[in-house]
């Protein structure tokens, strides 16, 4: 009797070291992307409120700002309609630009799409922005290669 109640010790005693070191493991391969994740947004989220005015409308029309000039190819986006966007930034070196977008009126998220540079050395690349249950709405956010950054808007109408 004693053996089998050792032994039954010796297992109930297993069963939460097994269970914490499953829980460290899946903790361990998820976190630093959820840390990333949080970091990304908080920066977002966090950055101080900019006046309306400094924000670069983007339209047909170049929109010119700490020496870039970004047009798209349309005034007013529509939603899940491909938008294309063109960046003239003669300064910038870097091979790919990342523009970051958040609804104003409404939290759709954040949205990311990269701006690829061209032989030209100019910068071009899609944007497809979410559907909204509202007619119009604004995204603001930024164009940025990480070390510098232009504050853009784009209005998005059904």
């Amino acid at each position: 009797m004693t053996v089998i109640s050792t032994q039954t010790k010796k297992s109930t005693l297993r069963w939460p070291y097994l269970l914490l070191t499953v829980l460290a493991l899946i903790a361990g391969f998820y976190l630093p992307s959820l840390l990333q994740n949080l970091k990304t947004q908080a920066d977002l989220t966090n950055a101080p409120p900019l006046k309306s005015s400094q924000y670069c409308a983007l339209s047909t029309q170049a929109c010119k700002q700490d020496g870039a000039a970004i047009t798209l190819d349309t005034d007013i986006a529509r939603p899940l309609t491909e938008t294309r966007i063109h960046v003239d930034w003669p300064e910038q070196t870097s091979d790919k630009l990342m523009l970051t977008l958040r609804g104003l009126e409404m939290d759709l998220g954040i949205v990311k799409f990269p701006i690829i540079k061209q032989s030209d050395g100019s910068y071009s690349g899609s944007i497809v922005l979410p559907i909204c249950t509202d007619a119009k709405m604004t995204w603001i956010g930024s164009l940025t290669d990480n070390h510098q950054t232009v504050y853009t808007s784009i209005r998005m109408e059904k």
